[in-house]
């Protein structure tokens, strides 16, 4: 047993360090907005290329997560001080019962439309929250795993240089 936790420990130790150095990461891909199906609050299909042109801020969530629950003030923070037409707030939740999400918005009094994954969703993720940032032509241009404050200056900067392009 002495020798297999020796092997163990380390081992937790690398993922614990692989999970949070993925967290932090900004990435630049090449690749054109994928078309990919989103569910609307209607149960109406959405395709993310109804969106190019815009830089969109999806988020992945849901009202059951903690830590989603905790970075929502930020990103409705962050939505209220960019304030403009060429930005897209694609809230993503993963709640079972879509009326619990719409729900928590309105209880909460955020204005974000909300969306579900449909069948070509490309964004799921092992975790929540997570957040993609696409420019205008579709790239991904900052992911990030985990919760995070996004009303911060450094975020609504880099956002307005991403809007600026």
């Amino acid at each position: 047993m002495r020798k297999l936790m020796k092997y163990i420990v380390p081992a937790l130790l690398i993922g614990v360090l692989v999970v949070f150095i993925v967290g932090f990461t900004a990435s630049k891909s090449d690749k054109p907005l994928p078309e990919a199906e989103l569910v609307d609050s209607n149960n109406k299909p959405v395709s993310l290329s109804a969106f190019k042109g815009k830089v969109v801020f999806i988020n992945n969530w849901a009202s059951w997560c903690p830590p989603c629950i905790a970075e929502m003030p930020s990103i409705h923070k962050l939505k209220n001080k960019l304030r403009s037409e060429d930005i897209i707030f694609v809230m993503v939740s993963f709640d079972e019962n879509h009326d619990k999400a719409i729900a928590f918005m309105k209880k909460k009094g955020y204005d974000f439309e909300i969306y579900y994954p449909g069948n070509k969703y490309p964004y799921a993720t092992e975790s929540i929250p997570a957040t993609f940032i696409l420019d205008k032509s579709g790239k991904v241009v900052m992911e990030h795993t985990g919760m995070r404050d996004y009303a911060d200056e450094k975020m609504v900067k880099d956002i307005q240089l991403i809007l600026d392009r």
